[in-house]
């Protein structure tokens, strides 16, 4: 009896150990981390803009960090091109109306954050459990002297897959608060896009993507006939793959992919906004440290389109 119940005991362990539990770490003023039983997954970057600083802190954005929670595998300041930042958002020319009757539309370069800023203005709301984390911040975008021409609303939600994986769903919410904007730029320097460490930069030969079948790749890193892409890169000496997926209800249709060498991938298209009128985006990326080949990500994409099982994320076979 007494061996049985030694047994149960071990079992019971051993099947709690496969539990996960979120939790949430915050330096106020400078990040919030996301952990998953003790490490880090995710670490938004929060800091208020600073004009001498402009560099460190005109763009709110989100690493990722590697399996052991120590190091982000994604970038942040510096680097080749250092607007690139981790889970990021943005349009090369954000077209505004201008405030004097008749002129042109204000150029505001939300990509490259020249005349212009992100600035994170309070948490909408948090939640850890034992199997995923959200969490909601409002962000404004606005001119250098401080005036806002889009509110967003930005949403990430994290939550462990089968063998291993991480699954990442990223929403932002756009709210037009000074008329009719034109979302504009061009396949390299507009939408919702991924960019991997800097390091990937330095051997970007060793770099590959994987995209569905019938997709084509163009001149210039140009992925047309794709609702996903895989990227797989070496960072910190290990192999990762990561697959940016774009839902099927995309408000505008099938996205144009970007996929750079240097680990920068992403979903680019050009939206309207109208004042008072939310524009929500939806994307997911899945992070693996096991290979994943065409099969299994187009199974991933499969399981996020299904309308009633967006939750469930299909073993890699």
């Amino acid at each position: 009896m007494r061996a049985m119940i030694a047994l149960t005991t071990c079992l019971l362990l051993s099947l709690a150990g496969y539990a996960a539990e979120f939790a949430f770490v915050e330096r106020p003023g400078e990040s919030l981390d996301i952990q998953c039983d003790g490490k880090t997954w995710l670490s938004t970057q929060v800091k208020p803009f600073d004009a001498a600083q402009a560099e460190e802190t005109y763009k709110v954005f989100t690493h990722i960090y590697d399996s052991a929670g120590e190091t982000p595998i994604t970038k942040g300041v510096g680097g080749k091109y250092t607007h690139h930042r981790g889970l990021f958002i943005g349009w090369k020319d954000t077209l505004v109306p201008s405030a004097e009757e008749g002129a042109e539309p204000i150029d505001y370069d939300t990509w490259h954050m020249k005349n212009c800023y992100q600035q994170h203005v309070k948490w909408l709301s948090r939640e850890a459990g034992a199997d995923s984390a959200s969490q909601s911040e409002e962000v404004v975008w606005c001119d250098l002297e401080g005036k806002p021409f889009i509110k967003e609303v930005r949403a990430i939600t994290v939550r462990p897959g089968e063998d291993g994986l991480r699954i990442i769903d990223f929403q932002s919410t756009l709210i037009s608060v000074a008329g009719h904007i034109q979302l504009r730029g061009d396949l390299q320097h507009a939408g919702m896009q991924v960019r991997m460490a800097n390091e990937v930069s330095e051997r970007q030969d060793t770099t590959q993507y994987i995209l569905p079948e019938g997709a084509e790749e163009l001149e210039n890193d140009k992925v047309v006939g794709a609702w996903w892409a895989c990227c797989s890169c070496e960072v910190g000496g290990k192999r990762y793959w990561l697959v940016h997926m774009t839902p099927r209800d995309h408000p505008f249709g099938e996205p144009v992919y970007s996929i750079r060498r240097y680990a920068r991938f992403g979903a680019f298209f050009e939206p309207d906004l109208d004042e008072g009128k939310p524009l929500t985006l939806r994307f997911r990326v899945v992070v693996s440290e096991r290979e994943l080949a065409r099969e299994a990500a187009q199974n991933l994409f499969d399981a996020y389109s299904a309308p009633s099982s967006e939750s469930e994320v299909p073993s890699q076979p």
